[in-house]
């Protein structure tokens, strides 16, 4: 259940420029004991509780004062369509008793209490108990230890005479079916559904003719990871016509499972998508989340991190995914050339153009989505005429007199400070605030190591499968890549898989096949932060190949003397000092 499901009513809220003594007011008038303080675009600022007032009291502080002289600030929010556990676990986690609930402009919609997310979880049970007292089949619920928890009204009915279909207290599931005199082998099914951490079913045919099918699926717990609840599912299947009716329904509705996964594969990016890092699965997740809607996006990061996969999942995801997705990128065309080939140009505009007339790439991203990269390098002159295509949604050609309506979804991308352009003079501040709506940030790679090595394997695939080759890399140069800080980022990794897989005479890259400059600047190197197998690895393998403490350390960038001493520490021979 999300928090915009259950929690509609309006907020009470206090202005910044409010005083203690209407806040006092508020506070009795309605009954509450704190609420948000907005500024004037209704954009939570704070938030001012009973407490504040009563410190107001203690420091004699005048109720003239305004609300913004002793609210809290920096007041932890969440947005309104995610879910009431995220809310309750925020509440936890902070010690908190409310949360304001904001859109994504930051506007407050709501302010949700502990005692609104323990009624959501209240309706939430009684919602869940409806759908499985609804069940025809016979529902159980049984603790780690077995003892019943919660059973539905059609397993009420196998085990007549027990307690009520809702819920029982705690008794040996054992204990439970030999009262009811029913010889259902469920405490079994249970047990192995523990022991083999995966559900289990068993078909047992009972005396009087009935056939009863059994699966027991084990739950989890967060926290532990360790088996909960084993929740038992009892059907019975005497009816071959309804098992026959069922199984067919099963088939349509794997048939329309599978149809939707292909929907769900043909929208994804194919094999450019690698995520394993929370940072990155955070920005996946909110770009994700923005592309349901057609805000402007600006996307920040350094150069090689992936802006464009975020730009691509953005179109991907929207409701536009069927439409044209045109990358501009506004530092490889000339500025002579650039005007004319973003916004077009009519007939005789300049002398050289086509006699009809062309439409510029703008125009060609009509009902899709306008990816601007490195739109920092778009002149002052032409991010006039940008603001205007942003604000109204209307392309003037060069040398037209007639602009051209155009419906499209813009997203940006810069690998600089746009806020210091700003400040300089060389971007528009406008602009600026138009493309900042919805800002994403990328990491670099280097603050999120743990996806190296999947990024490796990704791009060992990659060129294998371009090449037509079977090479791999050595555990020990899987060391020193994944301890290089990658200034390049993704696509510095890429460009040097793919030349070692190239370069590489044998079938195993190993560590002396690596740059010096990558082996001389990765931290399985560096002294203090290292681990000895690598870099005793790191001088075999060069010196091996060099036959030269000199060279070797020219190599990794090092003094000879430091070479010397540490193939001596690891037990190396040389044959020169």
């Amino acid at each position: 259940m999300r928090i915009n499901e259950f929690l509609n009513r309006e907020p009470v809220a206090l202005q910044e420029s409010d005083t203690l003594f209407k806040a006092a007011q508020v506070f009795l008038e309605h009954g509450i004991d704190g609420a948000p303080v907005v500024n004037a675009a209704e954009e939570i600022v704070g938030i001012l509780t009973k407490t504040h007032l009563y410190r107001a009291i203690i420091k004699k502080i005048p109720f003239e004062s305004a609300v913004s002289t002793l609210m809290k600030r920096n007041v932890r929010t969440i947005l309104h369509d995610r879910p009431v556990e995220d809310a309750w676990q925020m509440a936890l986690d902070y010690n908190v008793s409310r949360l304001p609930v904001v859109d994504y402009s930051n506007r407050l919609v709501a302010m949700m209490t502990r005692m609104d997310m323990a009624n959501a979880f209240e309706s939430l049970y009684q919602e869940t108990d409806a759908i499985i007292n609804s069940s025809y089949d016979g529902i159980l619920v049984v603790d780690e230890e077995g003892n019943t928890l919660k059973f539905n009204s059609a397993f009420h009915d196998l085990v007549a005479g027990t307690a009520g279909p809702q819920q029982c207290k705690p008794v040996p599931l054992d204990e439970l079916l030999y009262k009811s005199g029913l010889k259902l082998p469920i405490v079994q099914v249970s047990r192995q559904a523990v022991q083999s951490k995966s559900p289990v079913t068993l078909v047992q045919r009972l005396e009087e003719g009935k056939e009863i099918i059994i699966t027991a699926n084990p739950v989890y717990s967060r926290e532990t990871g360790k088996t909960s609840r084993v929740v038992v599912n009892c059907r019975d299947i005497s009816s071959l016509t309804d098992l026959k009716r069922q199984l067919q329904a099963s088939r349509e509705l794997t048939g329309v499972y599978q149809s939707e996964l292909e929907k769900l594969k043909s929208r994804d990016l194919g094999h450019t998508f690698v995520c394993g890092n929370q940072s990155m699965r955070n920005c996946f997740d909110l770009a994700i989340r923005v592309a349901r809607v057609d805000t402007t996006i600006l996307i920040q990061g350094e150069s090689g991190v992936g802006k464009e996969i975020v730009a691509r999942l953005v179109h991907k995801m929207s409701h536009r995914s069927d439409a044209p997705f045109i990358r501009i990128n506004c530092g490889a065309i000339p500025e002579n050339l650039l005007e004319s080939e973003l916004f077009g140009y009519d007939r005789g505009a300049f002398t050289g153009a086509r006699r009809e007339g062309k439409p510029g790439l703008i125009e060609l991203a009509q009902t899709g989505t306008l990816f601007l990269d490195e739109v920092s390098e778009l002149p002052l002159h032409l991010q006039v005429k940008l603001l205007t295509v942003i604000q109204e949604r209307e392309v003037a050609r060069v040398g037209g007199t007639k602009p051209v309506k155009v419906n499209l979804r813009l997203v940006a991308a810069t690998n600089r400070d746009l806020s210091a352009m700003v400040k300089s003079g060389q971007f528009r501040d406008d602009l600026y605030y138009r493309l900042n709506v919805i800002p994403i940030t990328v990491p670099p790679l280097r603050d999120r190591s743990d996806e190296i090595t999947l990024f490796i394997s990704h791009f060992l695939r990659k060129f294998n499968e371009k090449y037509h080759m079977t090479k791999s890399i050595a555990a020990e140069a899987m060391d020193v890549l994944g301890a290089y800080d990658w200034p390049g980022n993704v696509r510095e990794l890429e460009n040097l898989i793919e030349r070692m897989l190239v370069v590489t005479p044998h079938n195993i890259i190993a560590v002396k096949d690596l740059p010096g400059n990558i082996i001389s600047r990765s931290r399985a190197f560096r002294d203090g932060d290292y681990h000895a197998a690598p870099e005793k690895e790191i001088l075999r393998e060069l010196y091996g190949r060099l036959r030269s403490t000199r060279k070797v350390a020219e190599v990794l960038g090092v003094n000879q003397s430091t070479v010397v001493r540490k193939m001596k520490k690891h037990g190396l021979n040389t044959a020169e000092g």
